[in-house]
């Protein structure tokens, strides 16, 4: 049977067809012109929102930053991921710094009383951020130094405000891991070298970017007899084509390092030679032996006599465990012709050094005053006293005389304090007097640039391994010796240098205030820098909706590069002299010290 076909239905169903296709068509005509319209409205309030753009930036003062095309993305933080983040971390404050420490750490074991926290620093650092006159106008200090003591009570308590004061080195609740760190600790400011580094790590329990601390990590180099004349012999190298702007005689007395084994092995040759045996005749002490680390006021100190050479010739077998000994010993030539005072008794100086940054490096100079020995000097004494000047060794003698009712000199125990520290005044008038200088500007002209050129060098050759981080800085004492024909010799530098004195000469407060005032200048120069650079980067990324934190990482090592704001300058006053600073070019740093061809 066939099938018939309805040509009238087909007919009937093509017509609806096409009434359908027809009102599809109109309906993505329409649709195509409202997405054409949407797109211009689009168009137009991109053009509008970048004219807003531009006069946010206009008001706000923020420069545009571009992205480079080939910028990697992770290299971009969101505006609301930057608020959240601890933004110093972000701008890369915190970097690796255990390559300086020459020493082991530990964390957990308690120091000071204090509860070590892991994201203490990003505390810390938020709090600074939202209490900014914590930074800038507050000198909220944590130390250890005990009650009683100048530096606290002095000094410390009469500009600012000592926070956590229940801590001392001397407080009952030492070991115990008790207090957690003030956030609105500015500056630590502590008596023992390296102990707050080995117990605290830095950057994130201890001395966050918004904070700084008195003693510079890596210092070994300039606190330690042995770790100095290496960084001597070394420096000494870089100068060998240039022997008249620094040389092996200058500064430093001829020395063996005992630990050295062809340095050893020529010392022992020298004191066996028939040479030098003769000429103990007429100059019985020609060395003292200097243990290289851990000892100061004058211990670790020996003359080199007939005792200490046999002794020394029995535990090196006559230099045949040359190198196979590891002690850190070090035999120095003895100054055998000082220069001495008008009862022949030999002196040194003791002068201080602020060393105010190590990024760049800038150094300040302070005088000091003479540490005068309380007995005639004789070459062939034994008596430690006669030979050290340091100001331990007189008080012991002074206090033995006052215990024995034994005068010394015919003094009182008030004139021997008194005789015992001069005042560099006292010395030009005496040397003025005696005719030893013709010069009545002798100070300025001859002695205090003598003292600055060699502070200067010998900051440079033991300054590679110092932590170069702006927040560190170092009040030091720096120890030299004049012989009779006036050359300069460099002793020691001493940490936390002894800030007590015996004589109403000399003015402590001062040296400590005027060293808080300069560090206090740089502090603030620095943090209100950062309040400024980070200010832009949150403008910035609010109006672009991200910012670039390559771009502003290389910002933030421009502004934690110390420096002096205006609005921070140090006050005329000041009893410290700038004596370098590397924020200037060539030889300027060094202010006429050293010449254009002498730097390295």
């Amino acid at each position: 049977m066939k099938t018939q076909v309805n040509f009238h239905q087909i007919a009937a169903n093509d017509e609806s067809a096409s009434e359908e296709k027809k009102i599809l068509l109109e309906q993505t005509s329409e649709l195509e012109d409202r997405l054409s319209n949407l797109r211009e409205e689009i168009s137009q309030l991109q053009k509008v929102k970048a004219s807003l753009q531009q006069e946010v930036v206009k008001s706000v003062g923020v420069k545009e930053t571009k992205t480079p095309v080939n910028a990697k993305k992770e290299n971009r933080i969101s505006f609301q991921e930057l608020l959240s983040r601890d933004i110093f971390a972000a701008l890369g404050a915190y970097p690796d710094v255990s390559y300086v420490f020459d020493f082991n750490v530990n964390y957990t074991k308690p120091h000071l009383g204090i509860r070590n926290d892991d994201n203490y620093c990003m505390k810390a650092d938020r709090y600074n951020l939202d209490h900014p006159e914590n930074m800038l106008v507050n000198k909220n200090f944590f130390t250890d130094y005990p009650k009683g003591t100048l530096p606290r009570e002095r000094v410390m308590q009469k500009i600012g405000s000592i926070v956590m004061p229940q801590v001392s080195k001397s407080m009952k609740d030492f070991d115990l891991a008790k207090y957690p760190f003030s956030p609105k600790i500015n500056n630590y400011f502590t008596n023992f070298k390296g102990a707050m580094e080995r117990s605290h790590k830095i950057g994130s329990q201890f001395l966050c970017a918004t904070q700084m601390y008195n003693h510079i990590p890596g210092h070994g180099d300039l606190i330690r007899k042995d770790s100095v004349l290496d960084s001597f012999n070394n420096y000494v190298e870089k100068f060998s084509d240039k022997p008249q702007c620094f040389n092996k005689k200058m500064y430093f007395p001829e020395f063996y390092r005992l630990y050295d084994k062809e340095e050893c092995k020529a010392f022992f040759r020298m004191i066996n030679s028939k040479e030098y045996n003769e000429s103990l005749k007429a100059e019985p002490i020609q060395y003292l032996i200097k243990i290289g680390r851990g000892s100061h006021k004058g211990q670790g100190v020996f003359l080199l006599d007939k005792a200490e050479a046999a002794e020394l010739n029995n535990n090196y077998k006559y230099g045949m465990k040359c190198g196979k000994i590891n002690r850190s010993l070090i035999a120095q030539s003895y100054i055998t012709n000082p220069l001495l005072l008008d009862m022949n008794n030999k002196f040194d100086f003791r002068l201080y050094v602020l060393i105010a940054s190590t990024n760049p490096l800038i150094v300040y100079y302070h005088d000091g005053f003479l540490r005068v020995s309380l007995s005639a000097f004789n070459k062939a004494s034994d008596d430690k006293a006669t030979h050290l000047t340091n100001t331990f060794l007189a008080n012991q003698k002074i206090a033995d005389a006052e215990k024995n009712h034994v005068k010394i000199n015919n003094m009182t125990q008030q004139e021997l304090e008194e005789y015992h520290l001069w005042t560099f005044e006292k010395l030009q008038d005496y040397l003025l007097k005696s005719g030893k200088v013709q010069d009545k500007n002798w100070l300025n002209n001859y002695l205090r640039p003598a003292f600055h050129k060699s502070i200067n060098h010998i900051v440079k050759m033991t300054s590679p391994k110092y932590l170069n981080n702006s927040n560190v800085y170092e009040l030091l004492g720096f120890d030299f010796i004049l012989d009779n024909n006036m050359d300069l010799f460099f002793i020691e530098a001493n940490p936390s240098p002894l800030l007590t004195g015996t004589t109403k000469h000399m003015i402590y407060y001062e040296t400590v205030k005027d060293s808080f005032e300069i560090m206090y200048a740089y502090y603030r120069s620095r943090m209100a820098r950062f309040l400024k650079l980070i200010n832009k980067m949150k403008e910035t990324a609010a109006v672009e909706g991200s910012v670039d934190l390559t771009y502003w990482q290389g910002e933030y090592q421009k502004a934690a590069k110390n420096r002096l704001e205006p609005e921070y300058k140090i006050s005329k006053k000041n009893s410290f002299q700038l004596i370098m600073d590397e924020n200037l070019p060539g030889a300027k740093a060094y202010f006429g010290l050293f010449n254009e061809e002498c730097l390295v």
